[in-house]
């Protein structure tokens, strides 16, 4: 092939290969400008589909001005060529798009500093692939996701999204759910995070050690979703709701905070972010859940309101606490997380952190 050929990061290649695969249905290819302005300010397409999150292929005004009549180019890694055919070259305004995206133009918000380091030029396209190389060994296309439903026999299927190891108050959700449902499509992001989150390879060691340990059989598939985290807050949820509808999920876990990071969201602002949906643009049901502890007095996990002792007989769990506890050496009690998942989690401290 005679195409122009364009070096780009093995993060866009993924994105690439997440529309091919159907991960990001019903995306075709990286958003032209009429779709781009009318997903930050509508959460939608241009022809009225939902969709939240920009995926978008930047490049420098050099590459812009080298590819700007071509028909067709060839985005690589130096592994993967993925071509890229009606494209579409555009400026756009990198305050605009973190404001629309984040809610805040704030350089100390990760997804802001990235914006800000990206070229000075978008480029849309329909994406084509001919040969793949298949990520971790976990990662099943949407197609074979269903298929394991199929002959699982589950109708209803709820998916978690998580990027930490299981703590008691994730297994209360996931298990909570499970009695509505056939079965849980455990799905961790997989790929690029920022400093001081947990290891991929650790999320999932550790999420197969609470399954095998304390899961009914049979119950729970754990599969990894191929993507960077934006933190994004609100808008990330629909993004990664839709995502978990097109591997063939019926309902979608949304708890306090989620896709979150220091304080630019409120608790429960990615649950009420649905409110503007109904179930059936979505595709998928959504499991608003409040803050789940352990209290001390009833010896159980409980949602809040779901008990009447006060918040000094309760254990609050998050994964900003669990990384403190690690990174401190502090004893993790079995109240906060399985003892096999903690001692998993000890036996790989040297290495658990981004």
């Amino acid at each position: 092939m005679n195409s122009t050929r364009i070096k780009v990061s093995d993060e866009i290649i993924q994105e690439g290969k997440n529309v091919i695969d159907g991960v990001y249905y019903p995306l075709k290819g990286f958003l032209n400008e009429a779709d781009l302005k009318s997903v930050l300010e509508t959460m939608r397409l241009s022809n009225g589909k939902v969709w939240p999150m920009p995926i978008i292929l930047d490049v420098n005004k050099e590459t812009a001005d080298e590819i700007r009549d071509e028909k067709e180019v060839v985005i690589t890694n130096g592994k993967e060529e993925i071509i890229l055919s009606d494209i579409s070259i555009y400026p756009y305004d990198k305050n605009y798009l973190a404001k629309n995206l984040f809610g805040t133009e704030d350089i100390n918000h990760p997804g802001v500093e990235k914006i800000m380091k990206m070229g000075d030029y978008l480029i849309g396209g329909v994406v084509r692939m001919d040969k793949k190389v298949k990520p971790h060994g976990l990662y099943l296309t949407p197609d074979e996701v269903k298929e394991v439903f199929r002959k699982n026999k589950w109708a209803n299927v709820v998916a978690f999204q998580t990027r930490n190891p299981p703590h008691r108050s994730h297994e209360h959700l996931q298990k909570t759910a499970l009695k509505n449902v056939d079965g849980i499509f455990i799905n961790p992001v997989i790929g690029p995070k920022k400093s001081g989150d947990f290891h991929d390879d650790h999320i999932l060691g550790a999420y197969e050690v609470l399954i095998d340990k304390y899961y009914p059989e049979n119950s729970a598939l754990l599969g990894t979703f191929h993507t960077h985290m934006r933190y994004a807050g609100p808008k990330e949820a629909v993004f990664h709701a839709l995502v978990r509808r097109n591997f063939g999920c019926t309902h979608m876990i949304i708890g306090r905070d989620h896709a979150g990071v220091g304080d630019y969201y409120g608790t429960y602002d990615a649950q009420n972010i649905f409110d503007g949906f109904t179930n059936d643009e979505l595709g998928i049901k959504i499991l608003k859940y409040e803050n789940v502890s352990f209290c001390k007095e009833c010896r159980d996990m409980m949602q809040e309101n779901e008990c009447d002792h006060g918040d000094e007989h309760r254990i609050h769990l998050s994964g900003t606490k669990l990384r403190e506890k690690l990174t401190a050496n502090e004893d993790i009690p079995e109240e906060f997380m399985r003892k096999e998942v903690i001692e998993y989690l000890i036996n790989n401290k040297d290495n658990l952190f981004v």
